[in-house]
């Protein structure tokens, strides 16, 4: 079901972008950047390294005289790697409610569906999120949506994510069981530029369809015309068999921007906690590492920036591996 849901997204927003008649009612964008890392000799970039290419382009529109939309969109992640992030056709006549087949970026927190390279200021993935769920985290279902006054929300039924050696591997677009996963996010404009929300994702994610994962976490942003600061909070309950104890993760970032126009400076903290004795090959999943981050993103246009940011680690065991990253980043 989930698999034919995606192939007619998939199909008809290809023609609907190809079609003469559809053309005035889509809407193009895109994006691309590169990066430079530089790292101390415990880091993988202790030579310094360019990398990370990356490119994506989107189209989004209305059929003709009907409350039926759909949305594209594909990213190069290198010169060799493509993904599609997001093919979904659905019913969207209103801001109040829509609802979308095919594959959808999942709406967990606010970093997950707004983390291309011109929407946030910092470059690396916050630890937290980077070890909680895979890069860029797409599933294959059903989602509603929309926006009520002050209240916004989003629910979701999908594939889910699958069992891998660690929460960040979890990624798949066929199921691995009987089992499809239910999550969401509830929202709140708090006024003057205040936004809070609240996440939850289950889903069992063995193959023999047994064990559970859940997933939770909270967000908040405050953006001015002078300030940018937004932050989440999130945790995992990883259920292990016996005698295996039950795996669990959780974290935070916070990161601030202030706007001088031009020059910009961005910090961050982040923090990030992962114990599970079954994953991860021998000897499991231990992982406390902590982050603090300091760059500036440099405005050389509208749509055109460089960003720079120094990354010190702390964790356990100690290693040496402190990185520079210098990005450039445009979106059309």
């Amino acid at each position: 079901m989930i698999k034919k849901l995606f192939v007619i997204a998939l199909v008809t927003g290809i023609a609907a972008a190809g079609a003469p008649g559809l053309r005035a009612q889509v809407k193009y964008g895109g994006y691309v950047s590169g990066e430079y890392l530089k790292g101390e000799s415990g880091s993988p970039y202790a030579g310094g390294s360019f990398q990370n290419l990356g490119a994506g382009v989107l189209a989004t529109g209305l059929f003709p005289s009907s409350p039926f939309g759909f949305s594209l969109e594909a990213r190069f992640l290198s010169e060799s790697s493509f993904q599609i992030e997001q093919a979904w056709v659905g019913f969207v006549s209103s801001k109040t409610f829509a609802v979308k087949a095919g594959m959808y970026l999942v709406p967990f927190g606010i970093w997950n569906q707004a983390s291309r390279p011109h929407e946030t200021a910092l470059i690396g993935t916050p630890l937290n999120l980077e070890f909680l769920y895979p890069a860029s985290w797409r599933d294959l279902g059903v989602t509603v949506d929309g926006q009520y006054g002050v209240v916004t929300y989003a629910g979701y039924i999908g594939n889910g994510l699958k069992e891998a050696d660690s929460l960040a591997d979890g990624q798949q677009f066929s199921d691995n069981n009987k089992n499809k996963a239910l999550g969401g996010r509830l929202g709140l404009s708090l006024g003057q530029g205040v936004q809070a929300g609240a996440s939850y994702y289950t889903g069992k994610y063995d193959d023999l369809n047994l064990r559970n994962l859940v997933l939770e976490g909270v967000d908040f942003s405050w953006v001015t015309d002078q300030w940018q600061f937004k932050g989440e909070a999130t945790r995992g309950i990883i259920k292990n068999p016996e005698p295996f104890v039950t795996g669990k993760c959780e974290g935070y970032y916070l990161w601030t921007l202030m706007n001088f126009g031009h020059v910009q400076p961005v910090g961050s903290y982040q923090k990030v906690k992962y114990t599970d004795p079954f994953h991860g090959g021998e000897g499991g999943i231990l992982l406390d590492q902590d982050r603090w981050t300091a760059g500036v993103r440099v405005v050389l246009g509208q749509s055109l920036f460089i960003k720079a940011e120094y990354q010190w680690n702390d964790e356990i065991p100690k290693v040496k591996n402190n990185i520079l990253l210098v990005q450039v980043a445009a979106s059309f």
